[in-house]
């Protein structure tokens, strides 16, 4: 999509709440663009998580069978797995574990799709403030 994802990235102060490795939350990115993967990746380690990443659908769910998540961010419109069968897919895994769907494209439907606790939906160009607080709130929810 070649979106630029986050503005004012420079002009944001992120303090991290974690004292140690151990005590980080842990994210999984999953998104086809490479360098809106790179920049989510980048944002998101920045806020205080351990964080993978992923090109795709299939390849995100290897690592979250592998590895324990507090937190999945989707992009929406990827080749083989769309976002929402991302989020089924965590959800039979382990329904407790939020999903923030990321997408460019508008459409009342899947702002309509967003009703159970845990899960979000953000439009495309995601801000970093607006990413930290969304994440603090799934985060907060019980799904």
């Amino acid at each position: 999509m070649g979106l630029a994802v986050f503005q004012q990235r420079e002009k944001q102060t992120v303090n991290a709440t974690a004292t140690g490795p151990s005590s980080r939350k842990r994210a999984l990115v999953i998104d086809d663009d490479a360098p809106v993967r790179k920049t989510l990746h980048a944002i998101v380690t920045g806020l205080g998580f351990q964080t993978d990443a992923a090109s795709n659908g299939s390849e995100g769910l290897r690592h979250f069978e592998s590895h324990p998540y507090d937190v999945v961010l989707t992009d929406l419109l990827m080749p083989g797995m769309t976002g929402w069968q991302v989020l089924e897919a965590v959800r039979e895994r382990n329904p407790k574990i939020p999903v923030i769907i990321i997408t460019g494209s508008a459409g009342h439907d899947n702002d309509r799709r967003v009703t159970q606790p845990g899960v979000a939906l953000l439009h495309k160009p995601v801000r970093m403030d607006f990413l930290g607080s969304t994440l603090a709130r799934v985060l907060g929810e019980k799904p």
